[in-house]
């Protein structure tokens, strides 16, 4: 089973986190998880930097795409609180992984990569047999995902952990350092302020 997501990344100001997600929580959240063919949302706050990553999740290609018009205006709306543009990027999620329920989800560490079309296969297949084992034994570890856009050779791991002290007893392993070396893009570290995805798991080892 492949299903797809949106991801739309506002680099805001810091003072205007708190009023992006309180928009978040009240309007834009209950709005598009009534779509058809959604399942699920995420939105990830760095209040020190000010960016904010959204993410909705499709069942297909096509759902993601017929939902285009209806997100537009709850998008624009964001960007004005945050008083940034977004970047748009699509994804197929390659696997999801769920070790405890979203909602004990604190924070998130997220791991942006470059992958050769050629290689992401393997890159899909070392995350779920030798990833997701390392991520199980990390006490605190909530969920991982792994999104791959083969168009633009990107990849994004995202960890989430119960608290922030977890992210620190994380292994090398598990955010792709070891295995990804000079691929790695960014790491960076958030928030998890609203954990609704319901992409089923994705992965079995």
């Amino acid at each position: 089973m492949t299903v797809f997501a949106r991801t739309a990344t506002f680099q805001g100001r810091p003072d205007t986190i708190d009023a992006g997600v309180a928009y978040q929580r009240d309007e834009a959240v209950p709005t598009i998880l009534a779509m058809p063919r959604c399942i699920g949302m995420s939105v990830l706050a760095d209040r020190t930097s000010g960016m904010c990553i959204i993410t909705t999740a499709w069942q297909t290609r096509d759902d993601m795409h017929a939902s285009v018009s209806k997100i537009r205006p709850i998008r624009d709306r964001t960007g004005k609180i945050l008083g940034a543009a977004p970047e748009l990027e699509e994804w197929e999620v390659a696997a999801m992984h769920r070790q405890h329920g979203s909602g004990t989800a604190s924070c998130a560490r997220v791991t942006w990569l470059k992958v050769d079309s050629s290689a992401a296969d393997m890159l899909i297949d070392d995350f779920i047999s030798v990833t997701l084992p390392a991520l199980n034994q990390i006490r605190g570890f909530c969920s991982a995902s792994l999104l791959v856009n083969r168009e633009w050779g990107r990849a994004a791991v995202s960890v989430a952990y119960d608290n922030p002290d977890a992210v620190s007893r994380r292994l090398a392993r598990s955010d792709g350092q070891q295995t990804m070396g000079n691929n790695i893009i960014v790491v960076r570290d958030f928030d998890m302020v609203m954990p609704h995805l319901r992409v089923p798991d994705l992965a079995s080892y």
